[in-house]
């Protein structure tokens, strides 16, 4: 039975951005917790630094992974341990991804173009993975799960991510664009033509042993995570969905103005929003909501977090899907990502003890006496900002605005 045509085709990142917000909603309702990623990820850091070093770097005595400690967060844990469970989530993005171009018929290892592509991968990984841990969260956990729940830490997170692409923006435009294309390229044929039928074979093989191995276990909320995993990986590969884009490309880049990840960010987020209110507000549902203390640290480690998106061309959640479609510098990013959150657990207890532990927890709505509605307004304009400046950067908004001009008709003279 041959698969419906929109299946194999690319979709527009506005579509799969709505989607993805349906997605996120319906993880409040089945996990009773916002949409996140990172924080397995560095548990799955701390577990691998302990395995890779022999126990030399004992991770599970840093304050960050240890339980004992007051500066405790999370243990340090395989993403096969019921500790770590949430990890489901990424496994299931990469795989969601894997089987949304196996189906396109596009998947395929995409090797490195070249040396330089290399370093800016680890550089820009290690980048990724300072800022979100800094700031406590990513792109995901520490903006839109936050906005979301009208926590102001995500929009000041947001900011810093601003400044963090427009810099790496234009240093990639202005200087490093020349030395890419003089770098020694990397010519590797590996995977390049590859049956898609086996490789989708193989990612719903893997999704059953993933199910199979937790059902054993019965643990249903790590299943829950790895299938949600799935929806968020499958509808970010079919429109390419990525916040990267969403600021340099609609924000800042001089040589590809696109507003289409800017819309699609844009819904997701208001959708986020609109679910939160609805379920929290209207229904009284009690969730793990992310009340993250906004302070210097935050700023920071959006422009941490912003350079290294724009340095390898992804976020967490893109460099997560694009690993899943082949794409190795993408996984390069994602384990410096993993390495950078896990050296900076290290050294937690010094940004803990002089920021994290020192700011406060604030809402949209505390600036307005704690009037939600009025809070939930400025959350709503944070995602209409987005959309209107991606929207005005590549033409978009100018057409829709375009007042058709009046044609008078008036009878030919004939001389």
């Amino acid at each position: 039975m041959p698969l419906p045509k929109f299946l194999k085709e690319p979709w527009r990142p506005e579509v799969a951005g709505a989607l993805i917000g349906l997605v996120a909603v319906l993880q409040i309702i089945v996990v009773r917790s916002p949409w996140y990623i990172t924080g397995p990820e560095n548990q799955f850091g701390g577990w691998l630094f302990y395995v890779l070093t022999g126990g030399l770097l004992n991770t599970k005595e840093w304050a960050y992974f240890n339980p004992n400690s007051p500066m405790f967060v999370a243990p340090a844990a395989a993403p096969w341990e019921p500790a770590n469970k949430e990890f489901m989530i990424v496994w299931g993005i990469m795989l969601g991804a894997m089987i949304a171009k196996a189906i396109e018929g596009n998947w395929r290892l995409r090797w490195p173009a070249n040396r330089m592509v290399v370093l800016l991968s680890i550089i820009g990984g290690l980048m990724l993975g300072f800022g979100a841990r800094l700031a406590l969260g990513c792109n995901v956990g520490n903006f839109v799960a936050t906005i979301q729940s009208l926590v102001f830490s995500g929009f000041v997170f947001f900011l810093g991510m601003a400044v963090g692409t427009f810099i790496s923006t234009r240093l990639i435009e202005d200087f490093l664009m020349e030395k890419m294309h003089k770098s020694k390229p990397i010519r590797i044929e590996l995977g390049s033509n590859v049956d898609n039928r086996k490789v989708l074979a193989f990612a719903l093989a893997a999704t059953l042993l993933t199910t199979l191995y937790w059902w054993g276990l019965g643990i249903w909320a790590a299943i829950a995570f790895l299938y949600l995993g799935i929806a968020y990986g499958f509808f970010g590969s079919k429109g390419n969905v990525c916040f990267t884009s969403m600021l340099r490309d609609g924000f800042w880049s001089r040589l590809a103005p696109y507003g289409g990840n800017a819309r699609a960010i844009a819904i997701a987020l208001a959708i986020m929003i609109t679910g939160n209110l609805v379920l929290k507000y209207g229904f009284g549902w009690q969730y793990r909501e992310f009340l993250f203390p906004v302070g210097v640290h935050t700023f920071l480690g959006g422009v941490l977090f912003g350079i290294g998106m724009v340095l390898v061309a992804g976020c967490s959640f893109s460099s997560a899907y694009r690993s899943g479609e082949g794409s190795i510098p993408h996984l390069i990013a994602w384990f410096g990502m993993v390495a950078g959150m896990t050296i900076l657990s290290y050294v937690w207890p010094f940004f803990f003890t002089t920021s994290i532990y020192l700011s406060p927890v604030l809402h949209f709505y505390d600036f307005f006496g704690g009037n939600v509605a009025a809070g939930a307004a400025a959350a709503y304009s944070a995602a209409l900002f987005i959309a209107l400046v991606g929207s005005w950067r590549d033409g978009t908004l100018q057409r829709l605005v375009q007042i058709p001009p009046l044609k008078i008709l008036a009878p030919r003279l004939r001389v």
